[in-house]
């Protein structure tokens, strides 16, 4: 069974937020933090943007750094990048990121022939959903030979979004269950070496992509219909789970999702190549309170925040 009490925390900006101070004598200086939106674009030519938060409506770029085809965007504890094309090619930037930032190294997801969502667990390892049937684990330090160290299997048909918890949980958003129709999320406890824990019933004509969490409820984009939604589930998840509400208002074909260390919540819109942000509570009735759209021809695909 899954451990108890989970929450969903957000590594890279939970942990980027806490500099604590430095100076000395009477009058300690607060260390200020620089955070980043970072926002994937699935064409060629195309960037991974960086927007220094809060972000505004007439928000414009930091910086870039190039990548083709960007369809997945993980950060590590420490800033660094993995980012994931659309032909399973895996990119690692060292931090600190910039304009002139370049690969150190480049590996396959395993035998993917995509990339879905990246996450990294407090110990370094990236979890790369393939789109496929498995989530594949990557643990540094990473070569162009890197293969995963774990796969994760197991039920998953096609395997588009993952996230872990505060105790080690994978939860993935499988698309392509119930004969293409519909999706679930299934939810596999540490070392992940057997069958899922949890499988949520089937929703149909869902097509759930990348997903992410705040507290005790896991977000999930959905791109079915003419512009999709995010359905909430609360947690813990159990076989019988279904969405507490969904939001749809803002909302168009939402291919990516994030939180901040606020609790504000960024959705990707690949329908109309904006990013929305909502600020908490949530419910079916939030709204967007920034919309910004992006320049040019733009495929969201990736997010991710940190520094």
């Amino acid at each position: 069974m899954v451990r108890k009490s989970p929450v969903f925390l957000a590594l890279a900006g939970l942990l980027a937020g806490c500099g604590g101070i430095t100076g000395g004598g009477s009058t300690p200086t607060p260390v200020v933090i620089v955070q980043h939106l970072y926002v994937g674009n699935d064409n060629t030519p195309g960037t991974v943007q960086a927007y220094t938060l809060p972000i505004t409506a007439s928000s414009t770029p930091a910086f870039a750094f190039a990548s083709n085809n960007v369809v997945s965007i993980g950060l590590d504890a420490n800033n660094n990048a993995l980012v994931g094309d659309n032909a399973g090619h895996l990119q690692f930037f060292t931090a600190p990121l910039s304009a002139t930032s370049t690969p150190s190294v480049t590996f396959n997801n395993g035998s993917a022939s995509n990339n879905g969502q990246i996450v990294f667990n407090f110990g370094g390892q990236a979890f790369a959903a393939t789109t496929s049937t498995a989530v594949n684990v990557f643990t540094p330090t990473f070569t162009s030979s890197s293969a995963p160290s774990t796969v994760i299997s197991g039920g998953l048909v096609s395997a588009m979004g993952d996230v872990l918890d505060n105790l080690g949980n994978l939860y993935v958003a499988n698309a392509g269950t119930g004969g293409g129709t519909g999706s679930d999320i299934e939810v596999f406890a540490v070392p992940y070496t057997g069958g899922p824990a949890v499988t949520t019933p089937n929703q149909a004509t869902t097509a759930y992509r990348k997903m992410a969490g705040s507290g005790s409820t896991l977000y999930v984009c959905s791109v079915a219909g003419t512009t999709g939604r995010i359905d909430a589930y609360g947690l813990p998840l159990t076989n019988t789970s279904v969405p507490a509400f969904a939001i749809t208002t803002g909302v168009n074909v939402p291919e990516a999702i994030v939180f901040d260390q606020n609790g504000n919540m960024y959705l990707g819109n690949l329908g109309n190549s904006t990013v929305t942000v909502y600020t908490p509570p949530f419910s079916a009735a939030s709204a967007p309170a920034v919309t910004l759209a992006l320049p040019g021809t733009f495929a969201i695909f990736g997010l991710a925040i940190g520094r």
